[in-house]
Formats: C-alpha cells, sequence, structure tokens
C-alpha cells in the first residue's frame, strides 16, 4: 500500500466513524441518522470494492477489538511490541501495526466522549451512623 492510500484510508476512516458518532446523538431526526448512516455505508463500500479492501477490514477489526476488548487488546499490542522476534514470519505488517495504533485512538476517544454523554452517577451519602 502505497503511503498516499494508507493516509487517505486513515483520514476517511477518522471521518467515517466520526460520522457514525454523530448518528446518535440525541435529539437526531430519523431522517438525518439515515442520512449519515448512507454516507458512512458509502465509504465501506469504496474501500471494499477497492485494492486495499483487506487494510480496511483490518482496521475496522482493530476498532471493534479496541473498543469491545480493549484489556485484551492491549495484551496483545504490547506482546507485538515487546517479542517482535516471535511474531516476525507471520505477525502484523507496518501498515497493520498502525492500524492497530489509529484503532486504538479511536477507540479511546470514543470512550472519553461516550463518558461525557452519560449523566453523573448519583452517590449515596456516606454513613455517618455505625
Amino acid at each position: 500500500m502505497h503511503s498516499e492510500h494508507e493516509d487517505a484510508m486513515r483520514s476517511e476512516f477518522h471521518d467515517c466513524i466520526t460520522l457514525s458518532w454523530t448518528a446518535i446523538q440525541p435529539g437526531l431526526a430519523d431522517a438525518e441518522a439515515a442520512d449519515i448512516n448512507r454516507r458512512v455505508g458509502e465509504y465501506d463500500q469504496r474501500w471494499q470494492s477497492g485494492p486495499h479492501a483487506q487494510e480496511w477490514n483490518f482496521l475496522c477489526a482493530a476498532y471493534t477489538d479496541w473498543r469491545d476488548h480493549p484489556e485484551d487488546m492491549h495484551t496483545f499490542v504490547e506482546d507485538l511490541r515487546t517479542n517482535p522476534t516471535v511474531y516476525a514470519d507471520f505477525g502484523p505488517s507496518e501498515v497493520q501495526l498502525r492500524s492497530l495504533d489509529q484503532a486504538h485512538n479511536i477507540a479511546r476517544e470514543e470512550r472519553c466522549a461516550m463518558g461525557a454523554l452519560k449523566p453523573s452517577m448519583q452517590r449515596e451519602p456516606i454513613r455517618r451512623d455505625r
């Protein structure tokens, strides 16, 4: 994958994820959400049908894994970086390593953004009568 194609993929993936976050904002009209979802699908379709579909799929899967299993992914990536000779013959390519990093950053952004959207937890007062 040429660097300009990789740069385009990374930029469009970020745009795609940002759009998908917009689709779940409270108060969004159904028509607006449908338009956003259509646009997200267009990004995916364009990359799925192109010569770099495998790299796009890896980036999508890495993002999903970081979002859903951050502790496991942290352990996995640390192992990749700590033991590069173990993975030399069958491990991820340089592009895939950068995809793991990008997916991690975006998933972390998403967790922070979602945390800001949740109402703060009400705590019970400390009981003083023991």
